[in-house]
């Protein structure tokens, strides 16, 4: 990499953007407060009166707000290399999770992708789908009976017990699974802390000891996965070469085990949460989708049979829609650039907000319904334009986890839908929770009613 390419990530933030419509908000934390209360309604009201291009405070960051397809396919495709990631989030969760794929630029970061490619192809996910079956069906089977269910604990649970087993190798049992969440929590809780600087009891303090303890966790496994036979993500990492037959450094694997567990384990908890929230009020998609399920004949899914559930695809893509499982995405330009007719600096910080663009009535009809329909033929609505739908981002840095995702929740339908039929309280909240992770405020209570046979 040559020092021009690199320069930009010595620059400071630029904050000079009179010449842009928009507000940035209250003084330090800007429009924090009210996205965190009402994230769509901030962003449509800075929409309505500003446009789809218009300067935005966000936590003690100043930049501009995108909105709109043709905007996000400018950024996301990047066919001048205008737009960094790293230096997008260097702020955010640069702070934890530096040196993870999503936080790396151009060469570098398809040089990275290809060592993770080989833990998501075909043969590793058929790996997979023998491991999460069994388990998920464990786990579904022990609510059974449970009072004062909660889903979203219950499934967040299951779900880090697959990723400690299938990402890590370790049993669900291993008591550094439970050492791994609290991490995780930690460094989430992290995130939206104001003060940067580790201060004993500060969010950023445990956030840091978090990070220190993954760097360390997964740093002295290394050498003993590249000796294993095991078939773990980590496993997979550890042992890919370059095209040199080096073996990646241990920093950069660490960097990605650290972010992938984070990644994968709450972005579908989050998305199956929302998921059974809409269900939990259709009870004729719920039938629909339990019907496809059973249509499969078979006690566990195979890789082969993924293709075979096109109405759970709709479904969790539908979920994923009207709540995505990250709110906001940020860039930052790397140099001078035209965005929407506006001249933006280098070195301005960009933000993105998936749930805005997805719910744009202009390329969705009743964007407010939960109607999985709208994915199929011969309506297509995802197809009116390539980037009206940004659930699992886009160009060079989509989700390299997005099948894996779709696999998971696929299982999860597969095993839970055929066992019970669910509603969900008389009194249920609709309230829903954007910020560290997007899910139900009370956490979605549901009551669960065993079906026959």
């Amino acid at each position: 990499m040559t020092e021009a390419v690199a320069s930009y990530k010595l620059e400071k933030d630029n904050r000079k953007l009179d010449h842009i419509p928009g507000s940035f908000g209250l003084p330090v934390i800007g429009h924090t407060v009210s996205l965190v209360k009402d994230l769509y309604g901030t962003i449509d009201k800075q929409y309505q009166q500003f446009g789809p291009v218009s300067k935005f405070g966000l936590a003690g960051f100043k930049g501009v707000l995108l909105n709109g397809p043709d905007l996000y396919q400018q950024i996301y495709l990047d066919k001048d290399k205008n737009f960094s990631a790293e230096m997008g989030y260097a702020g955010s969760l640069g702070r934890f999770y530096r040196g993870a794929l999503l936080l790396r630029d151009h060469e570098e970061h398809r040089f990275q992708r290809r060592m993770m490619q080989t833990a998501f192809k075909n043969d590793a996910m058929k790996g997979y789908i023998q491991t999460m079956a069994p388990m998920i069906k464990d786990a579904v089977e022990s609510w059974d009976g449970q009072e004062n269910f909660h889903f979203f604990p219950a499934i967040k649970q299951t779900l880090l017990d697959v990723a400690a087993t299938i990402f890590v190798g370790l049993d669900k049992d291993d008591e550094r699974a439970e050492k791994l969440n609290k991490a995780f929590l930690d460094i989430a809780n992290g995130l939206m802390g104001l003060i940067t600087k580790e201060i004993p009891g500060t969010l950023h303090y445990k956030g840091k000891k978090g990070e220190r303890y993954l760097h360390e966790f997964f740093g002295e496994l290394i050498q003993e996965r590249r000796a294993s036979e095991g078939a773990d993500t980590f496993s997979y990492f550890a042992k890919e070469k370059t095209e040199d037959g080096e073996y990646f450094s241990d920093q950069d694997i660490v960097a990605h085990m650290s972010f992938l567990l984070f990644a994968a384990h709450d972005t579908t908890t989050s998305a199956l949460s929302h998921l059974l929230f809409h269900l939990g009020q259709n009870p004729e998609w719920r039938q629909r989708l339990r019907e496809e399920a059973a249509g499969i004949g078979k006690g566990f899914l195979d890789y082969e049979d993924l293709d075979r559930m096109p109405l759970a695809d709709a479904a969790v893509k539908e979920a994923l829609r009207l709540h995505p499982s990250v709110m906001m995405m940020q860039r930052r330009t790397i140099r001078d650039c035209e965005l929407g007719g506006f001249h933006i600096p280098a070195n301005t910080i960009l933000f993105i907000a998936p749930q805005y663009v997805h719910r744009m009535a202009e390329y969705w009809d009743e964007p407010e319904k939960f109607d999985p329909d709208r994915w199929m033929e011969p309506r297509n609505e995802h197809k009116r334009h390539s980037f009206n739908f940004v659930g699992f981002g886009g160009g060079a840095h989509k989700c390299i986890g997005m099948h894996f995702a779709l696999m998971q929740t696929k299982n999860f339908l597969h095993q839970f839908l055929l066992r019970y039929d669910f509603e969900l309280p008389a009194n249920f909240g609709t309230a829903m929770q954007t910020v560290p992770l997007p899910k139900p405020v009370d956490d979605l209570p549901m009551v669960l009613k065993r079906l026959n046979g």
